[in-house]
């Protein structure tokens, strides 16, 4: 017998967010409109019509003002009988975290990359919230944490997380963007960030990432290792240059200019998104698999650095 796979489902309250709300603005009449309580009951009720497909459900928080997350999550409780997942975010009272804390086992830490950077997470949001979470005497954690946007291998290292998601990585094959493990005493290192490579012969426009050809030969010959390790190749292809189709063009073409039309020679990871995704899905979960095992102890030290307590 086949055992059946569970989702979490996700709310779309970052989506409405940007949508209603937008970078910069704290006006929140829209969550009090008939139009979002009609979008949190189409919410319930699509929770419950799939509720043997789904695991874990996400309160429709309302981002920056807990004060409404609160009412949201309590009436999916009362109303709907559900239990979503309460989310805490950066740059709300800590008093909301240890309300989550005292009323949940199973809780979430958000806003990275909506207001805060990194750096800024990890000593405004992080840190702080495990310090709460792991305040018993083994600083063992007391709840359930599931970290949202959370890819970076030193936050995936840094805390004890139950759980965490992100879709970054699917970003990366889009724009031909590999994820390499660097080395360490000759062998692939987990415990360290890794090391984003540019492979696509068309060289995108939106990928912040040294280029492979760009590389020195011995970080290329590190590279094609890595990725011979898990079964794939690197692959080869040729740009040809073609004149842009003037019928099929919106905008004004000059004579001169060309596109590029790529032809594969040989199919790998510099021509394929599909392979680029399946060697990034092998890192994430190979670093998975490097993580300590859940639950773990953890403390920080005067340096604001992870220590593990075994």
């Amino acid at each position: 017998m086949k055992k059946q796979i569970k989702f979490m489902v996700d709310s779309g309250a970052h989506s409405l967010f940007k949508e209603h709300i937008g970078t910069g603005k704290r006006d929140f009449s829209f969550f009090e409109s008939d139009e979002f309580w009609k979008f949190v009951d189409d919410y319930a009720l699509f929770i419950k019509s799939n509720k043997k497909f789904i695991d874990t459900y996400v309160n429709l928080d309302v981002i920056f003002n807990p004060e409404l997350s609160w009412k949201v999550q309590k009436y999916l409780e009362n109303t709907h009988k559900l239990k979503p997942l309460p989310v805490f975010h950066a740059g709300e009272d800590f008093k909301w975290l240890k309300k989550y804390i005292d009323n949940y086992d199973y809780i979430g830490l958000g806003g990275l990359g909506q207001s805060v950077t990194k750096s800024q997470w990890i000593t405004s949001v992080g840190d702080p919230a495990f310090d709460l979470i792991c305040d018993t005497s083994n600083r063992m954690p007391k709840v359930k944490t599931h970290g949202f946007a959370m890819t970076s291998p030193d936050l995936l290292l840094r805390y004890p997380w139950y759980s965490c998601d992100s879709t970054s990585w699917m970003q990366f094959g889009k724009y031909g963007l590999i994820i390499v493990p660097k080395k360490k005493n000759g062998k692939f290192d987990y415990r360290s960030s890794p090391t984003i490579v540019l492979v696509s012969q068309r060289k995108g426009q939106k990928a912040k990432a040294e280029h492979f050809d760009h590389l020195p030969p011995q970080e290329k010959e590190h590279v094609i290792e890595y990725i011979k390790s898990k079964g794939l190749r690197f692959g080869k292809s040729e740009l040809e240059k073609v004149p842009f189709d003037k019928k099929k063009c919106e905008f004004h073409i000059h004579d001169h200019e060309f596109s590029e039309k790529e032809i594969i020679i040989e199919k790998g990871v510099c021509n394929d998104g599909s392979l680029r995704d399946e060697l990034n899905l092998e890192y994430y979960l190979d670093l998975e698999s490097h993580t300590p095992r859940y639950p773990w102890a953890w403390k920080r030290t005067s340096k604001q650095q992870t220590r593990f307590i075994i």
